[in-house]
C-alpha cells in the first residue's frame, strides 16, 4: 500500500542510489568552489592580470602610455617553434615550442626600425594555478639588438611568459602564451 505514512520507500534501493548521487553532486561542487576560493588561478602575475586589471587604473593607463612613447617593437622567435594557425584566438597561445630547454631570441628596435643594443632582458615562465613550477631566466645579447637564451621547462603545457626588457631608466613589458610540447625521451 503506498501512503505517506509508508516509511519503507527510504530504504527502496532506488531512492538510496539515487540520494548517494545528488549527495557526491553536491559535495563536489562544494570542494571546487573551497578550491577556488582557496587557490585563486594566477595569470602573468600577482601585481598584473590581463583578463582582471582595470583600465582605467592609473598605473595601466600610465605603463601603457610609457610604451607607447618608446615606441620599440619586439619579435619573439624559436628554432623549436612550429606553425600554428593564423586564425587562433588572442588569448590562445600562439606560440609553440618543440623542446625543452627551448632557445627563444627576441629581436628589438625602436620607433625608426633600428637595432636596440644594451639592453637587459629578463623573462618569467608561469606554469598558471601553480607557482612551484615557475622560473626566470635572462636573454643575453648576441648581436645588435638580438637576444638570445635557453629556458628550461619543467613540464609540457600552456605557460605564461611575461618579457621585461630594460635600458637606460626604459622599461617595455610584454607577454607571451606559450605552449610547450616536450617530445618523449627515448633511452
Amino acid at each position: 500500500m503506498i501512503s505517506q505514512k509508508n516509511k519503507q520507500g527510504w530504504r527502496n534501493p532506488w531512492v538510496l542510489g539515487l540520494l548517494i548521487i545528488v549527495l557526491s553532486g553536491v559535495l563536489i561542487n562544494a570542494r571546487f568552489l573551497w578550491n577556488v576560493f582557496h587557490n585563486p588561478v594566477r595569470i602573468l602575475d600577482d601585481n598584473y592580470s590581463v583578463k582582471a586589471h582595470n583600465k582605467y587604473d592609473a598605473k595601466w593607463v600610465q605603463e601603457q602610455a610609457e610604451r607607447s612613447t618608446l615606441g620599440w617593437k619586439t619579435r619573439l622567435t624559436s628554432p623549436q617553434q612550429l606553425a600554428n594557425d593564423s586564425l587562433a584566438k588572442q588569448d590562445e597561445a600562439r606560440f609553440i615550442l618543440m623542446a625543452s630547454p627551448a632557445v627563444l631570441q627576441l629581436e628589438l628596435k625602436d620607433k625608426t626600425g633600428g637595432q636596440i643594443a644594451g639592453a637587459t632582458v629578463q623573462i618569467k615562465g608561469q606554469w598558471p594555478g601553480d607557482p612551484n613550477f615557475d622560473f626566470a631566466a635572462e636573454l643575453k645579447e648576441s648581436t645588435s639588438g638580438f637576444y638570445a637564451g635557453s629556458l628550461d621547462f619543467p613540464r609540457a603545457g600552456n605557460w605564461d611568459l611575461i618579457i621585461r626588457v630594460e635600458r637606460e631608466g626604459s622599461q617595455y613589458d610584454m607577454e607571451q602564451k606559450v605552449f610547450v610540447a616536450i617530445p618523449k625521451q627515448v633511452k
